[in-house]
């Protein structure tokens, strides 16, 4: 019998690049945090992977995610979310 496939839930998530690879680190953030203070988000799973690698699952989960827009409608993100990760609607 095959071994199980790990789940798991990220609602936050860190990205570097370098020259010979990226790295992603899906967490969790805290989850009753105290207004004012930073808490750094729980550390769930690390990702290492090729620049190429990455440049192309991220082309493809545009692709996926577009698609869906497209099938069923917008995915839609507050202004609040764009201006706290840098990006804007035309963005995407």
């Amino acid at each position: 019998m095959a071994e199980p496939i790990p789940e798991f839930y990220i609602d936050e998530f860190r990205v570097n690049v370098a020259p010979f690879g990226g790295v992603m680190t899906l967490g969790l953030g805290a989850p009753h945090p105290n207004p004012g203070q930073i808490q750094p988000a729980q550390d769930v799973v690390r990702v290492r992977m090729s620049l190429e690698h990455m440049k192309v699952m991220t082309m493809l989960l545009r692709r996926q995610l577009k698609a869906y827009e497209e099938q069923f409608a917008p995915i839609n993100i507050p202004r609040v979310v764009y201006n706290a990760v840098g990006l804007s609607g035309e963005d995407w």
